[in-house]
């Protein structure tokens, strides 16, 4: 998976995931004279960190604007990394690929319920 297949969300998500952890990207502008920061920038420094984790998403994502001592202006990002589950997995008992919250096999018509 490439860095920028990383999906970045402001929100949640409906699907299942599992949580990774908490991370964070500083980008900073490095004099008065330098281009502003964008959220693309500090967005591509999330899908860095999160693919580190092995995570295939970042959500709750919270964005700051501010100074620091080191630099002339910062941005900051504070996200959840989270590896997402798909929506389909496959049948156990004729292994056709159908969706995770079905109660009957839409291929053998298997009782899923019971399982």
């Amino acid at each position: 998976m490439k860095i920028t297949d990383i999906a970045v969300h402001a929100g949640g998500i409906d699907q299942p995931y599992k949580t990774l952890g908490e991370i964070t990207a500083k980008v900073s502008k490095a004099s008065l004279f330098s281009s502003s920061r964008t959220i693309e920038d500090v967005n591509f420094k999330l899908q860095e960190e999160a693919s580190a984790l092995g995570a295939n998403a970042v959500i709750n994502v919270s964005y700051s604007r501010g100074m620091s001592l080191m630099s002339y202006e910062v941005l900051k990002a504070v996200g959840t990394a989270v590896v997402v589950e798909s929506d389909e997995v496959n049948c156990p008992f004729c292994a056709e690929t159908i969706k995770r919250v079905a109660r009957k096999c839409k291929h053998c018509g298997s009782d899923l319920a019971a399982v």
